[in-house]
């Protein structure tokens, strides 16, 4: 298993996250959409969900120098994918925890994995949406979420995403 990469943000990269993150919401509250598998869908944890993917998002753009492609949709759509290059960034909140691909999306999407977890940011590879589409790494740890978890040393160095 590679070493994941540490990502410290800017000020600047912190603020248009949170900024971003704050949009998503109020657009998600106004059109009153549901969380995402079973996710909340407002107030502060709802918030905490969206700031937690628009930093992996920053993160990963700012990596790849690919910032100016940020935030590009106003409103979500199945199917998109976050960065040019059919990139598509997974955060979680906790370093343990692995890639998550649902069963719906493209096999032909890059799918890249952040945690942030105590104000630490780490890359840590990436893969294909077919080579997460595995009998073996389908699971449903949080019961009725079923999903494609992808343990880490299965995923590609990220200084391969190009």
């Amino acid at each position: 298993m590679q070493t994941p990469i540490h990502f410290s943000f800017t000020e600047e990269e912190r603020q248009q996250a949170k900024e971003e993150a704050a949009r998503r919401q109020s657009v998600n509250e106004a059109r009153g959409l549901r969380g995402r598998n079973k996710g909340a869908s407002v107030g502060d944890k709802a918030l905490l969900i969206h700031a937690l993917g628009t930093a992996g998002e920053m993160a990963v753009a700012s990596y790849l120098g690919l910032k100016q492609y940020l935030y590009q949709e106003t409103e979500a759509k199945r199917g998109s994918a976050d960065l040019p290059g059919n990139i598509d960034v997974k955060t979680r909140s906790r370093h343990s925890y692995d890639l998550i691909v649902q069963k719906n999306e493209s096999p032909d999407k890059r799918f890249v994995l952040v945690t942030i977890e105590n104000g630490i940011t780490l890359i840590h590879g990436w893969c294909y949406g077919r080579d997460a589409m595995q009998p073996s790494f389908w699971a449903d740890p949080a019961r009725g979420r079923p999903a494609y978890f992808v343990p880490k040393e299965h995923l590609r160095p990220v200084d391969t995403l190009s």
